[in-house]
C-alpha cells in the first residue's frame, strides 16, 4: 500500500511539474515572440539598392555600403523598395516611426560631401508621389568612420494595403578625398494605437 501511494504521489508530482514546465515555456515563448514582433524592422544594407542608370559609372557597392568610385566626384542616386515585414507596422495608426541610418560623411556641412534620402509613398489607386521623411547627413556626424543616426520621431504610418513605399537616396561628393557612404537603413513603427 505504501509503495502504491508513493508511486501515485511521484507520478502526480511528475505530471504537475511537466504541466508547469510546459505552461512556463509557452509563456516565455509567447512573451519572446511578441517582443520580437514589436521590434521587427525593415532594413537594407546600402549595397542592396538599385543604382540609377545615370549613376552606374560613378557608384560602387563596397562591402555593405554604397559609395562613389575612388577618385570620382559627382552625385549618385540609389533606390530601395520598402517591403512589408511582419511586426514593422504594428500600430493602427502609428504616431511615430523610428529611422536608423548608418553612414559615413567627412564633411559635416555638406559642401563637399553629403548623404541624403527621402522615404516616399505612392497610393496604388490614386498615384502621385509624396515625401514622408527626409534624411540629410549634415551636422549629424563627420569623420572617416561610419556613424549611426537614429530619429525616433518620424511621423510615418505605414499602410501596405493602400500604398507602396521606397527610398530615394543621393550620395554626393565634390572633393575626391572626402567620404560619402550609405551603409544601412532600418525603419519600424515605434508608437501609436495597437492594431486590433
Amino acid at each position: 500500500m505504501q509503495i502504491t501511494l508513493n508511486y501515485f504521489l511521484s507520478a502526480t508530482l511528475r505530471t504537475v511539474a511537466a504541466v508547469a514546465l510546459i505552461a512556463g515555456t509557452t509563456g516565455i515563448l509567447t512573451s519572446s515572440a511578441l517582443g520580437q514582433a514589436q521590434n521587427r524592422s525593415w532594413s537594407a544594407a546600402g549595397s542592396t539598392g538599385t543604382v540609377d542608370d545615370d549613376s552606374t559609372a560613378i557608384a560602387q557597392f563596397k562591402n555593405f555600403a554604397v559609395t562613389l568610385q575612388p577618385g570620382i566626384n559627382g552625385t549618385a542616386r540609389v533606390r530601395y523598395n520598402i517591403t512589408a515585414v511582419d511586426g514593422m507596422n504594428s500600430f493602427c495608426p502609428a504616431t511615430a516611426s523610428t529611422v536608423k541610418v548608418r553612414f559615413r560623411n567627412s564633411d559635416n556641412n555638406g559642401n563637399t560631401a553629403k548623404v541624403s534620402f527621402d522615404i516616399k509613398v505612392t497610393n496604388v489607386l490614386t498615384g502621385g508621389s509624396t515625401v514622408l521623411y527626409h534624411f540629410d547627413s549634415n551636422a549629424k556626424g563627420a569623420g572617416t568612420a561610419f556613424t549611426t543616426f537614429t530619429d525616433a520621431a518620424v511621423p510615418v504610418d505605414f499602410d501596405f494595403a493602400q500604398n507602396v513605399y521606397w527610398i530615394d537616396a543621393t550620395i554626393f561628393r565634390s572633393v575626391a578625398s572626402e567620404f560619402s557612404d550609405l551603409g544601412s537603413i532600418q525603419i519600424w513603427e515605434s508608437a501609436g494605437t495597437a492594431c486590433p
